[in-house]
C-alpha cells in the first residue's frame, strides 16, 4: 500500500491525496449507471484526464496552476454537458487551491460560482429550493475551504515564526544577562580576589621570617574576604528580581489562552497591594522561574481543564503547590521526565537549597510542590562563622 501511494503521490503529502480520490467514486457510479455508452466513454476519458492532472500537480508544483485549470475545465464540462451536481468533484481542488496565490484562488472562486449559479437557475424552476441546498456544499468546498486552509497554514507559519523569534529574544536576553553578570563579577570581584591571592602568597613567605607581619596579613585577608562577600551580596541584590506575583499574571493569561481554569491561593498575592514573600530576591526569582516552567509544562502536556497554585508559608519553608486535573504521569514517563524538565527544576531549586516533590497517577492529574527554605545553608554557615 505504501509503495503504491508513493508512486502515485510524493511521500511528503502523506495519504491525504489518495484518500481524496474517493470523492470520484459516486460521480463514477452515477456516470456508469445513468448514461448511455457514448457518454460513458467520454465521461471516463474526462475523469482519467482529471486524475492525471490531479496527480501531476503534486509532482510538478511549478505548473500546479495549469493542472488545477485543467481539473476545473473538466468539472465545468461535466456540469454543463452532464449535470450540475458533478460540481461535487470540486472538493478535490480545495487542498491544492489553498497552496496557490490569493489572486488565483479568487479567480477560480469567481468562475466556479458563476458556473454554479448559471447552471442552477434552470434546475431551480423544476426542482425548487432543494437544488440550492444540493449545490451549496460544493460551492463552499471550492470557494471557501481553500481560503480557510490558506489562512490556517499562514497562521501556523506565523505562530512558528513567532515562537522562534520569542525563543531567540529569550536567548539574547539570557546572553545579555550573563555578559552583564560576568562584567560585574570581573569589575567588582576581580581586583579583590587578585589582592587576596597576592596577600596569601606574601603571608606564606612571612610565616617563618616575620610571624607578626604574617598575622597582620592574615587579618587583612579576612577583612578583604568579608568585603568581597558583601560585594557579592550587593551584586545579587541588584540583579533583576522576578516577582512571583508577576508570574501569576502571566499564568492567568497563559491558562486563559489554553482554556484552562486557573485559581490562586496566596496570602501575599490576595491583598490589594501584594506583599513581599519572606524570601530573598534570589530565592523569589528561583521560585518564580520554577513556577513558570511548571505551568508551561502543564499547558503543553497535561491536557488539563483546571489548574491551581497554592502558596504555603511555614516557619522555615515556603512551599508552592501546583495541581492540575490532566492526564497525569505514569512511572515510566516520570523516569523520562526526570531526565529533562523535572531534572532542570531540581537543579534550579538546588541553587537555593530548594527541592520539589511530584505526585501523579495516570488519568488522575499531577501535583508538583516547589519547596524553598527561608534560610539558605551558605548564609547559615556564614552567620555561624
Amino acid at each position: 500500500m505504501t509503495s503504491i501511494r508513493e508512486k502515485l503521490f510524493p511521500a511528503s503529502e502523506g495519504i491525504v491525496p489518495l484518500v481524496s480520490l474517493a470523492n470520484l467514486l459516486i460521480p463514477l457510479l452515477v456516470l456508469v449507471l445513468y448514461e448511455p455508452p457514448l457518454r460513458i466513454g467520454i465521461g471516463l476519458s474526462l475523469l482519467l484526464l482529471f486524475v492525471i492532472a490531479y496527480r501531476e500537480q503534486f509532482w510538478r508544483t511549478a505548473h500546479a496552476q495549469l493542472f488545477i485549470i485543467i481539473q476545473l475545465i473538466v468539472i465545468l464540462i461535466f456540469m454543463i454537458f452532464y449535470h450540475p451536481v458533478y460540481a461535487y468533484i470540486g472538493f478535490l481542488l480545495a487542498m491544492s487551491l489553498s497552496k496557490q496565490s490569493l489572486r488565483f484562488m479568487r479567480i477560480v472562486a469567481v468562475v466556479f460560482t458563476m458556473a454554479v449559479v448559471i447552471l442552477t437557475i434552470p434546475l431551480y424552476v423544476k426542482t425548487g429550493i432543494v437544488i440550492l441546498f444540493v449545490m451549496l456544499p460544493p460551492l463552499f468546498g471550492v470557494c471557501c475551504t481553500p481560503f480557510i486552509l490558506y489562512n490556517q497554514t499562514n497562521y501556523k507559519q506565523m505562530a512558528e515564526r513567532l515562537k522562534a523569534a520569542t525563543e531567540q529574544l529569550e536567548r539574547m536576553a539570557q546572553q545579555e544577562e550573563r555578559q552583564r553578570i560576568a562584567r560585574e563579577l570581573h569589575d567588582t570581584l576581580g581586583h579583590t580576589l587578585s589582592l587576596i591571592s597576592l596577600k596569601g602568597e606574601l603571608m606564606g613567605k612571612l610565616v617563618v621570617r616575620a610571624p607578626e607581619k604574617a598575622q597582620q596579613e592574615a587579618k587583612e585577608i579576612s577583612e578583604t574576604a568579608r568585603a568581597a562577600l558583601k560585594q557579592m551580596r550587593e551584586l545579587v541584590t541588584t540583579m533583576r528580581v522576578v516577582g512571583l506575583h508577576e508570574e501569576y499574571t502571566h499564568a492567568k493569561a497563559l491558562c486563559a489562552a489554553a482554556g484552562i481554569a486557573f485559581t490562586i491561593t496566596d496570602p501575599c498575592y490576595m491583598d490589594a497591594k501584594p506583599e513581599r514573600l519572606p524570601l530573598s530576591p534570589l530565592q523569589e526569582t528561583i521560585l518564580a522561574m520554577s513556577f513558570r516552567e511548571t505551568l508551561t509544562n502543564i499547558v503543553r502536556h497535561s491536557r488539563a481543564s483546571a489548574c491551581s497554585a497554592d502558596l504555603e508559608i511555614e516557619e522555615g519553608l515556603v512551599r508552592l503547590v501546583v495541581t492540575d486535573d490532566g492526564i497525569g504521569i505514569d512511572q515510566e514517563r516520570m523516569k523520562q521526565a526526570s531526565g529533562s524538565g523535572i531534572a532542570g527544576l531540581k537543579q534550579r531549586l538546588a541553587l537555593v537549597d530548594g527541592f520539589l516533590t511530584v505526585e501523579s497517577e495516570p488519568g488522575q492529574g499531577t501535583q508538583i510542590a516547589l519547596h524553598i527554605p527561608r534560610t539558605i545553608r551558605n548564609e547559615r554557615v556564614g552567620a555561624a562563622g
